[in-house]
């Protein structure tokens, strides 16, 4: 892990524990199957996501 700001960690012995969430997704088939079960949606830019893109690649300085 990297601290964006010195010292936030504060020395602290901390641990990654990584989900295994994400492992449901390898399956190609089931995931095809799953989206399947929903109507088809028009893919296209939405106002918001500049929104979310500015807020996510921001910071602030103190």
């Amino acid at each position: 892990m990297k601290e964006l700001k010195d010292g936030v960690l504060d020395g602290r012995r901390w641990y990654f524990h990584e989900s295994s969430f994400g492992d449901a997704c390898a399956d190609e088939e089931a995931v095809a199957a799953f989206d399947a079960a929903f109507s088809p949606k028009e893919k296209r830019w939405q106002p918001s996501q500049e929104e979310f893109y500015i807020h996510s690649h921001s910071s602030i300085d103190r």
